[in-house]
């Protein structure tokens, strides 16, 4: 049969915005002689959709419309978005020599089907790309393009991609030409795709990684809640583009000239399923479970993909999930951790081998095989055809509601499996195949890839009930938290904080009640360690207003005659008090300057400790309820004073290893003029009587000020 060279000169719209020069690229085809040869190309593609689904992905657009015969004039069933999951079924060539595919995809839980030129696909598939070299309709040369001689060569497939992406995925292709990157275009904001990700649990990290990766105990084992700064690392594609993490975006495809089983052992050779012992209950070593398995035409999941994440899954194989001596659940194995879920191990390991008792997984063969099926069935066919996805469903077109449905927590797990299959690879000289890799694609991204932490400054905190406040006090200053994960998590400005504080307030906003935490900083990351002793160390008891001579306002704070009496004698976690005392000043500076001891604009007095005399001072306004209550007073304001807004709050001082911390109480503020008002209004005092005048003349003469101005 004679060759037909198709010269293409244009391509999708959207590559003509990127601003490159003009370019051309050929496809070759075989010119069919006879309808025969079209039919008999036909026939042979459909025994192969037969044995098992042809996957290929829809690239080197941003968005491609599926017809629903093989023409361009032919009514568009759907618009898919690049990087769209298909599986091809049947060809056709039209009278062009242009090669379309009939295809089969899914929306959601919807199926289409309809027809996409050839060169619009990219598939892994060894028998799909066998047959199409038989048939000559194999355009290998799509993804590469040149653009005039001294821009040098760009590749086709790459410059769908964010310029961000390019240079890691270019140096990638120039060492594995074959290679080919599918930009899955997402449409999903960043930064809402992070908030959805880290919350409820669905981001975890080990207990081996450094502090600062952490946002508090998510089980009373070996898991953490991921922290946001850690989460965007692992989240963020661009750090994957390496030839030890590129693999957790390949799309899974089952291959058997490389899939084998000496693969697979050499793999294992060096773990717990290591060929010298065969698998339990059974008499196959484990590579050959997995390569058995995931070459079944029922199923043709990658063995290098099973075996890869069993590993994952039990590290050291000493996990009672495949023990088979779980009292209870003895003859019973999980090797994909499948429903093992919960907050305790004990509930992981009973709720993961309930599932394997529910589905019969009595050994090792029948464990693995269930695994397989609930990969194959549930996450591979469902639009969660890479290890990136079945960690992270961001796949607006997978069967499953974005951000659920995901196969672990373990945020580190689709990079550290892409090393062991790409070591599988390796193993078995296979590198060089042509591997399609689906890459997500996200809105307003960051313009480089995002860091891996090497320390924080977040205080995370876990509210005791009813502290519902929206702010936390880091040594006196206000932050606004992030709320997530049954945490509050607040970013300090450096790393010399040594205190958090959390006020409760009634329904009128009165403050009720403050929880204290005590902060260190070490290893690049804070410990928040909560103090219960310290509870409601500081309470508020309200203003007072002067009746006679000069105008004056009385702020009175309190403290626990018996927190007292402990803190002076042998102390609270091993804290003893210092001093007491309450600050002032004028509110409206609250918000430039901070309102801390021996801050500006800050005035202070001291209610207890060692005067500059040396002596004791103790001053003790009243004692009511167990509470000793001291105050602070503001006298002879003028009368344009009286409407301007005083902030009051108490504080102490507490002393451990010779280092003091202070701990402020709530703010509260009030202007004379207004508790002037209140008393009048609450109708403290008779008309006509000397405190009633006082107070009438006050809020006259305050009255008259404004005026007068």
């Amino acid at each position: 049969m004679k060759k037909l060279i198709i010269f293409l000169n244009t391509i999708v719209m959207s590559i003509f915005l990127w601003g490159t020069s003009a370019f051309s690229y050929y496809a070759k085809a075989l010119e069919p002689e006879t309808e025969a040869w079209v039919q008999e190309a036909g026939a042979a593609l459909k025994e192969l959709a037969a044995d098992r689904e042809i996957m290929a992905l829809v690239f080197l657009c941003q968005e491609y419309s599926v017809r629903a015969g093989a023409s361009h004039e032919s009514e568009v069933v759907y618009n898919v978005p690049g990087g769209q999951t298909v599986f091809i079924e049947d060809v056709v060539v039209d009278e062009d020599n242009e090669v379309w595919e009939f295809v089969s995809f899914y929306i959601g839980e919807s199926r289409y089907e309809g027809y996409i030129q050839r060169l619009y696909l990219a598939c892994s598939d060894e028998r799909f790309l066998n047959w199409e070299d038989k048939y000559g309709m194999n355009p290998q040369g799509y993804a590469m393009m040149t653009v005039e001689e001294t821009e040098g060569t760009r590749y086709l497939d790459i410059e769908l991609f964010p310029e961000s992406y390019r240079a890691s995925l270019t140096a990638l292709k120039a060492s594995h030409p074959n290679w080919i990157f599918v930009a899955m275009n997402t449409g999903l904001d960043w930064n809402t795709v992070i908030a959805n990700e880290i919350a409820g649990g669905k981001s975890l990290v080990h207990k081996s990684l450094p502090e600062y990766t952490k946002e508090g105990a998510y089980d009373d084992g070996d898991w953490y809640y991921a922290s946001k700064e850690i989460l965007e690392y692992y989240m963020d594609p661009r750090n994957g583009f390496t030839e030890d993490k590129i693999f957790q975006f390949e799309q899974l495809t089952y291959n058997e000239s490389y899939h084998t089983e000496a693969a697979v052992e050499a793999f294992l050779n060096n773990t717990f399923m290591n060929s010298g012992k065969n698998a339990p209950g059974t008499e196959m070593t484990y590579a050959h479970i997995f390569w058995a398995i995931g070459k079944e035409e029922i199923r043709k999941v990658s063995p290098f993909h099973l075996a890869s994440r069993v590993y994952q899954e039990q590290g050291a194989g000493n996990s009672p999930l495949i023990s088979g001596t779980y009292t209870g659940y003895e003859g019973y194995y999980n090797y994909f951790n499948v429903g093992a879920t919960g907050t305790t191990s004990k509930e992981v390991i009973e709720n993961g081998l309930q599932y394997a008792k529910n589905h019969n997984w009595k050994d090792a063969y029948f464990s693995i095989l269930g695994g397989a099926d609930v990969i194959s069935n549930n996450y591979i066919t469902k639009g969660q055809d890479t290890l990136y996805l079945q960690k992270y469903n961001v796949n607006p077109q997978s069967h499953h509601p974005l951000y659920t449905h995901q196969y672990m927590q373990n945020i580190s797990a689709p990079s550290s499996e892409a090393k062991s299959i790409k070591k599988l690879y390796a193993s078995a000289n296979s590198l060089e195949s042509p591997f399609v890799f689906k890459i997500p694609v996200f809105l307003n991204m960051p313009g480089s890839p995002c860091p891996m932490p090497e320390s924080s400054t977040n205080v995370v905190l876990q509210m005791p009930s009813g502290f519902t406040d929206t702010a936390v006090y880091l040594d006196g200053v206000s932050y606004t938290p992030e709320k997530r994960n049954a945490r509050s998590i607040v970013k300090a400005a450096d790393t010399g904080v040594k205190t958090a504080v959390a006020y409760q307030y009634n329904a009128s906003g009165v403050p009720v009640d403050m929880y204290v935490w005590t902060l260190d900083y070490q290893n690049g990351a804070y410990t928040a360690t909560p103090q219960p002793g310290l509870q409601n160390l500081l309470s508020y008891h309200g203003f007072s207003i002067r009746i006679t001579g000069k105008s004056g306002i009385r702020f009175k704070t309190g403290i626990s005659s018996d927190l007292r009496a402990e803190l002076t004698n042998k102390g609270v976690a091993g804290y003893k008090l210092k001093e007491y005392g309450t600050l002032v000043m004028n509110n409206a500076n609250i918000r430039q300057y901070p309102m801390v001891k021996g801050g500006e604009k800050v005035l202070s007095g001291m209610s207890y400790g060692i005067n500059s005399s040396g002596a004791l001072e103790d001053k003790i306004y009243e004692t009511v309820n167990g509470r000793y209550r001291y105050t602070s007073v503001l006298v002879g304001l003028p009368a344009d004073q009286y409407k301007v807004e005083y902030a009051f709050r108490g504080y102490a001082v507490l002393e451990k290893d010779g280092a003091e911390r202070v701990v402020y109480g709530p703010i509260v503020a009030r202007s004379i003029y207004a508790l002037a008002k209140q008393v009048l209004d609450m109708g403290t005092y008779e008309p006509g009587t000397e405190a009633d005048a006082f107070l009438r003349k006050l809020i006259a003469d305050a009255d008259g000020v404004a005026v007068s101005e």
